[in-house]
């Protein structure tokens, strides 16, 4: 999830739009779907990103406390130093049709996935799940048509980083909406 690969791709630049003094709205029209998240501690990266490790990723769109951002931008984490842990929000091609958990199973992003619920999200039948591996991550996904929504939260256990960033996670399952 945060580890450091090979530069992204980009594909668009969408920027969030104020709502209040208190949240952001994070939109993007070409994906179709808008979110909220904390203004006060955090930024959603203005590039859309396409690892270019994940065949099957359509966009992710990552969201870092003010802090980590700055850092991130003066190049703190180049050289092989590990990204600090954030929280993402993926949208997966899934030609196949595959149900959640059979995506997520058959899928090499997720280490030893586990722990699968069904939840709601969006108004859609969606599914929580857990997965380890440099980090430990809690994810969301839904389905529509051919693609898979992810909204995952990665937490290093160390520092207060896991609660702040679990602060964004959660503002963004509550109020993400496809639009």
């Amino acid at each position: 999830m945060a580890c450091q690969n090979q530069p992204p791709i980009v594909a668009s630049s969408p920027t969030p739009a104020p709502v209040s003094s208190a949240q952001n709205v994070y939109r993007n029209d070409r994906l179709e779907f808008e979110f909220r998240y904390p203004e006060k501690n955090f930024v959603v990266d203005p590039l859309t990103k396409v690892p270019p490790s994940e065949a099957d990723a359509i966009a992710t769109i990552e969201i870092w406390t003010k802090e980590h951002y700055q850092k991130l931008k003066a190049g703190a984490y180049e050289g092989g130093t590990e990204y600090p842990a954030n929280v993402q929000v993926a949208i997966y091609q899934n030609p196949k049709k595959l149900d959640l958990q059979n995506w997520v199973q058959q899928n090499n992003r997720f280490a030893a996935p586990q722990q699968f619920k069904t939840t709601t999200i969006a108004g859609q039948t969606g599914i929580t799940f857990q997965s380890s591996g440099l980090y430990e991550h809690e994810h969301i996904a839904f389905r529509s048509n051919d693609e898979i929504t992810l909204i995952t939260l990665s937490k290093t256990g160390y520092g207060n980083h896991d609660a702040t960033y679990r602060t964004a996670f959660d503002q963004i399952i509550r109020t993400f909406k496809k639009i």
